[in-house]
């Protein structure tokens, strides 16, 4: 190995913050604090520092208005993207001419001529991290706003806003694949991010809690093969460690550990190595099926290893090989502060580090050190074998891991019989750690793995049900659960016995549990967290008026796999919840209800009495606690619902009938009779019961006191909707109990009502009312974590962009923000959700002081303020109430209002007046408690 410090390579002495190699070698750019992206000559690395060399620096740009924290290179190697505390994000582009220099600066004139081709503005914040695409069609960018940008690059417009951290983003990665994107916040948590959509695909936290104090970067790297994520500030007793991800159970596994500070930067070497060369094609084949892990044979030195390097706050840098659990070098007092930047060369043996200290390091590998690189065409089979055809980037129709490629084997039927090269790699899932992470225990979630027969000694396993599985330890001792398909027909057995000689590794959840039980026709499952649970048989419903009736009533029909209200006979389907609660000592308890149907004949018909009695609609109703069963219990019709929760369960039935049970199973009640059966059914946590029928009708009773709380239809929901196909028709996706104990009832088009008692009538809290609103895409109170109103209107907006709603023309957008904003502080207070509507009362506070609009910020301080001492005895003011949601007015007046307000000195006139107004109350308050009593007492 060979090192070198160029002492030419600086930024005016100040930091440098990002370094970068051009794909290609030709030049590398670095960006740093003195506001400039500075373009170097890669062949002048390792020439003789005494010789003047002009030809060093290429070009200087000083385009930026603050210090340049990134700067990466496309793929391409056409485009270098930076970004700066100036909030921008600029992309250069060498062309053609001669170079300018700068007036007065007395430097030399650039040798090349590079240009801004295209500036990104939308960041509120400084961007610390950037990321391209593997197709360079989209760059991703993280800052200090708490967001993460997504531009399309071929118009520079912004396609998306990901706001899911509720802290400084400083870390952004992009799969290899294409499918994927993993951002790392201050908020110690990691998320993972579908492409296609930019939904949430998961949230990993946990593994960086016990991490203190804060640093420059947080800067994750997916490696090459696309199945690890490295990720920075890790903290593993006593050293601070980089945790690593795996791809699709996306939770540490383990770490590599062992540095004094935290980890800043990580990079994964852009492609894979083995110890030998190998000019067999065989033994190159044979390398794909998985990493080794230290010793072995030959066969395990021809298997592919990935290289890393990783940069920390105690100045010190270690590079890493997943074929030893040691680091392969460790860099010592080589800098003086903060290594913040890696940037690996593309032939794999050279690797470049800056540091706050100003300077630059480079560390040359020989072929005996790291071992012998892969070719392209080599890296992209092993991605092609695990994923699918994953040369298009986002644009393929690829495989997101090695499980959907598992169900394709499963399900298709194929033309030849598999053979040893066509087989299918397991995921690369080698442990080069020093300390191992400890598994977090998911409930109701197995993690399965598992490497087949080889392919010299295939040896077929027959798919069967009940499902069997086994068992397998992985090399770096893990054990693993191989689940075997259910539900395969039989006249493809013979076909898929083959297929299971392939090499998969599997985890399965609860996704894939969920698509077995489909296949297999097993019973629906729904387990909740909390103490309630339901089951329905549909998705969704279409409630539109009865045909040839005058007196408004209107009926549910069901579309798709939910129970048919048509005369043709209705097959049974069977149901499951599942109840979880904590116990005060010990583990946490899972009680289940089932109802499912009676093995009988279809058409099995018996007489009794007069009358006849269908035995194939006839339902078996059981509780089991665990595997023990507490009670069971026989209804003659077809169960449509269930519900249930620690003090009852509810079913409903398809003839309009709906029973109640206690906790043992005692019928609590006779059969109450709705005259249709359910389509949606809930319940809370005491003793609320809510039921929707197919003609829908409400319910909502309260079990305890045996009262109706509730009883309504939902035909005035008939004109909030699209223009319907049918007329008269509305369709339904969600009803429930709501956190206020009243029904929240939410359309297809996702607009959400909320029943008021005491208007006796229904408000609509969610809809897409305000597509010119600034907080139409992302309001700042929806990172409120479990709150209602966040949700509905997450719901709304992703619908809206999939329907491309935003894009009507646009009102005045000062009118439809304000009006935005006053109808979600309104429907936070409707739904009770103190979070939500604090968060609320600030953004609406906020926009009002910017806009200067005294009148309506004297409104909302009045109201906070209350009436005077002098008025409180005014019949008019008794019914003011000092708190809301249980918070105190005066408090959110003082702590939230008022240093709202502060930012705009136009009103603080309105501020002073309030402020002495308050300060009058305090001190009579405290002159005067008799009547701050009363006051408290109204």
């Amino acid at each position: 190995m060979i090192t070198e410090k160029p002492s030419w390579i600086r930024h005016d002495g100040l930091q440098i913050f990002s370094i970068d190699i051009q794909p290609g070698a030709l030049r590398f750019a670095t960006g740093g604090g003195d506001q400039k992206v500075r373009i170097w000559n890669m062949k002048s690395i390792g020439k003789d520092l005494e010789t003047d060399n002009p030809q060093r620096l290429l070009a200087t740009v000083r385009d930026h208005f603050g210090s340049v924290n990134c700067v990466r290179w496309a793929h391409h190697g056409r485009f270098l993207a930076s970004g700066s505390d100036d909030q921008m994000i600029l992309i250069h582009e060498r062309k053609a001419g001669s170079a300018t220099v700068e007036f007065g600066s007395g430097e030399p004139p650039d040798v090349e001529n590079w240009k801004v081709v295209m500036t990104l503005r939308g960041h509120t914040a400084d961007v610390v991290d950037l990321n391209w695409s593997p197709d360079d069609l989209m760059l991703a960018s993280g800052s200090l706003d708490n967001t993460i940008h997504i531009w399309n690059m071929t118009n520079g417009i912004c396609t998306a806003v990901l706001r899911g951290h509720s802290s400084l983003v400083k870390g952004v990665t992009w799969d290899p694949i294409g499918s994927f994107m993993a951002t790392q916040s201050d908020d110690k948590s990691v998320i993972i991010w579908n492409t296609s959509d930019w939904s949430m695909a998961h949230r990993t936290e946990g593994h960086w809690s016990k991490t203190v104090g804060s640093t420059f970067f947080r800067r994750l790297h997916w490696s090459p093969c696309g199945h690890f994520i490295t990720t920075t500030h890790g903290f593993q007793k006593p050293r601070h460690s980089a945790p690593v991800l795996e791809r699709g159970e996306w939770t540490a596994t383990f770490d590599f550990l062992g540095h004094n500070a935290p980890v800043i930067v990580v990079k994964f070497n852009h492609s894979m190595f083995r110890k030998f060369a190998s000019n067999n094609h065989e033994s190159a084949k044979a390398g794909h099926t998985g990493w080794t892990n230290g010793k072995g044979g030959s066969a395990k030195e021809l298997q592919p290893y990935n290289v890393i390097a990783i940069g920390s706050q105690d100045r010190t840098i270690t590079v890493w090989t997943t074929a030893s659990a040691r680091p392969l070098f460790v860099a010592k007092h080589f800098f003086s502060q903060s290594v913040v930047d890696l940037s690996w060369s593309p032939d794999g043996y050279t690797l470049f580090a800056c540091s706050l200290d100003g300077t630059v390091a480079t560390f040359h590998y020989e072929v005996k050190e790291l071992g012998h690189r892969l070719t392209d065409d080599e890296l992209d089979e092993i991605k092609r074998s695990r994923y699918g055809d994953a040369k298009g980037g986002r644009q393929t129709n690829y495989a997101d891991s090695g499980h959907q490629l598992m169900l394709e084997t499963v399900s298709t039927k194929p033309k030849k019989a598999t053979t040893p090269g066509n087989q299918v790699p397991p995921p690369v899932s080698q442990a080069p750690t020093v300390q191992k992470s400890p598994e977090p225990q998911n409930e109701g979630e197995k993690e399965g793995a598992g490497l087949g027969p080889s392919a010299n000694e295939p040896k077929p396993v027959r798919v069967s049900s009940p499902v069997k599985q086994k068992e397998y330890r992985r090399p770096d001792g893990r054990k693993r659960i191989i689940p075997e398909a259910v539900g395969v027909p039989s006249n493809q057995e013979a076909n898929n016995n083959n297929n299971n000689n392939n090499n998969l590794t599997m985890s399965t959840s609860r996704s894939f549990l969920a698509l077995d039980q489909r296949m297999a026709g097993e019973p629906i499952k729904e387990l909740r967290a909390g103490p309630t649970a339901r089951a329905c048989i549909s998705d969704g419903l279409i409630i539109e008026k009865a045909p040839g009736g005058d007196d408004g009533t209107v009926h549910v029909e069901n579309k798709g796999s939910g129970p048919s209200t048509s005369s043709g006979p209705a097959v049974a389907t069977s149901l499951i919840i599942e109840i979880k609660e904590k116990e005060d000592c010990g583990p946490s308890e899972v009680r289940s209800l089932e109802a499912k149907p009676v093995d009988k004949p279809v058409n099995d018909i018996v007489a009794i009495g007069s009358g006849k009695f269908n035995l194939s609609k006839e339902m078996q109703i059981s509780c089991k606690k665990g595997l023990q069963l507490l009670w069971s219990d026989r209804i003659s019709c077809k169960v449509t619902a269930l519900a249930g929760n620690k003090n009852f369960w509810a079913v409903s039935c398809e003839d309009g009938s709906v029973q109640v049970y206690t906790e043992c199973g005692r019928r609590m009640l006779p059969a109450m009779m709705v005259g249709s059966g359910a389509i949606f059914i809930d319940c809370d946590e005491t003793w609320r019961l809510l039921l929707v029928t197919m003609r829908g009708a409400i319910f909502l009773w309260d079990l305890f006191s045996k009262s109706c709380l509730l009883h309504d239809t939902l035909s005035s929901l008939l004109s909030h909707q699209d223009p319907p196909k049918t007329p008269g028709t509305v369709k339904v996706i969600s009803a429930k109990i709501s956190m206020s104990g009243w029904p929240l009832i939410q359309l297809v088009n996702r607009d959400a009502f909320l029943y008021n008692p005491g208007m006796k009538c229904w408000m609509r809290i969610a809809d897409n009312s305000f597509p010119a609103s600034k907080y139409a895409m992302s309001l700042d109170f929806s990172s409120a974590k479990s709150g209602e109103l966040a949700r509905l209107q997450a719901d709304v907006g992703r619908y809206n962009c999939r329907r491309n709603f935003w894009n009507r023309p646009a009102v005045d957008e000062v009118v439809q923000t304000r009006a935005h904003l006053e109808a979600q502080l309104a429907s936070a207070l409707a739904l009770e959700s103190p979070k939500e509507y604090l968060q609320c009362l600030l953004s609406y506070v906020r926009f009002l002081t910017r806009e200067a609009d005294e009148l309506r910020l004297r409104e909302v301080c009045e109201s906070l303020l209350g009436p005077t001492f002098g008025a409180v005895a005014d019949p008019k003011n008794s019914q003011w109430d000092p708190f809301v949601l249980g918070m105190q007015k005066h408090i959110l007046l003082k702590e939230t209002v008022f240093p709202a307000m502060a930012s705009n000195r136009k009103v603080q006139r309105l501020l002073s007046e309030f402020m002495n107004a308050l300060s009058e109350y305090e001190l009579s308050e405290n002159e005067n408690p008799n009547v701050t009593n009363n006051v408290d007492e109204i």
